[in-house]
C-alpha cells in the first residue's frame, strides 16, 4: 500500500486523541495480528500492556493496552 510507512496512521491516531478530555485511552489488540507487528506498533506509540481479555468464548485472547492521552 502506498501509505504504509508514511506516518499517516500515527497522525490520524494523534488527531483523534487531541480533542479528548479523558486522561487515558485503552485498546485491545490480538498479539498475533500482523505477526506481532500491530502490538509492537502500539507499544512504539507508548501504549503499555495491562492485562488480557477474551470478550467472548469464540474470540481470541486479546491484550489490553493503555496510554495517557496527553
Amino acid at each position: 500500500m502506498a501509505r504504509r510507512g508514511t506516518g499517516s496512521a500515527r497522525r490520524i491516531h494523534d488527531a483523534l486523541l487531541a480533542t479528548r478530555e479523558e486522561p487515558y485511552v485503552t485498546l485491545m489488540v490480538n498479539e498475533a495480528a500482523g505477526d506481532g507487528k500491530v502490538h509492537q506498533l502500539y507499544r512504539s506509540w507508548e501504549y503499555q500492556d495491562i492485562g488480557h481479555s477474551q470478550p467472548s468464548p469464540a474470540s481470541s485472547l486479546l491484550t489490553v493496552m493503555i496510554r495517557a492521552t496527553r
